[in-house]
């Protein structure tokens, strides 16, 4: 039996053990590998970052390589090649999709699952500027764990940024902040793209003075003027910010 699954839901919680609390989250369509199998729980690896944890049987089909993703702020999945017929599900920005054949405006997926032609776009397509991918979650619920337009942190946002540009991304703030671009000197200017970070939370800069970042303070994604963040941060106990990371795509 093959250890290679993908999430067949729109969202799949990663919990740190069974019945436990999300940690992180993986989209319609994302790999993962099985490394234990616990009753209706597995044990897994996220596939793009090596994130382990728990997540239900129930949401996992064998894996087959994606064709297409979704490129629309989410897509509706019908059980007919029909507008008008009631949807299966609404899967999320990015979600990955295998195409088997095309019937008019549709294409399906696998039996009785049709998505239109409008809402998705070639696995290659890749978006070089990521601020342009992150800015679309603006007003996305604060979601502790959160991968998805449904709810989203700091560190989600960012693997959620760069992930449609083809770039990968550890999910935790902390690993991003290692292994993620070259640091550049506080007193650099700032640009779009740029990532700053403070103990167990990250922003991306718009442009020279505004950040954009999933907060518990706005409990959404927000943008405001970076100096304002960090006064407010400072003040509320969050430290001063701990270095600042350029990526380079």
């Amino acid at each position: 039996m093959s250890n290679i699954f993908q999430v067949c839901k729109p969202v799949c919680n990663i919990l740190d053990r069974p019945n436990g609390n999300l940690i992180r989250q993986m989209l319609y369509g994302d790999r993962l590998d099985v490394i234990s199998d616990i009753g209706e729980w597995v044990k897994c690896k996220r596939y793009s970052d090596g994130y382990d944890g728990y997540v239900k049987k129930s949401y996992l089909i064998n894996w087959v390589s994606p064709t297409s993703k979704v490129r629309s702020f989410g897509a509706q999945i019908y059980k007919r090649p029909n507008i008008k017929t009631i949807p299966l599900m609404n899967v999320p920005f990015q979600s990955e999709l295998t195409i088997t054949k095309e019937y008019g405006d549709f294409f399906e997926l696998k039996k009785d699952q049709f998505i239109h032609k409008m809402h998705i776009e070639p696995i290659t397509e890749l978006k070089k500027d990521f601020i342009e991918t992150a800015e679309k979650y603006l007003g996305v619920p604060y979601l502790w764990g959160g991968d998805s337009q449904y709810g989203v942190d700091c560190s989600g946002l960012v693997s959620l940024a760069l992930r449609n540009a083809g770039h990968s991304s550890p999910g935790d703030s902390s690993k991003q902040e290692k292994e993620l671009g070259i640091t550049i000197k506080n007193n650099e200017y700032l640009k779009r793209g740029d990532l700053v970070f403070w103990k167990g939370h990250v922003g991306l800069m718009l442009d020279e003075k505004n950040l954009l970042h999933a907060n518990g303070y706005h409990m959404k994604v927000t943008k405001e003027p970076l100096d304002t963040a960090k006064e407010r941060i400072k003040t509320n106990n969050g430290g001063l910010i701990t270095s600042i990371k350029r990526i380079i795509i």
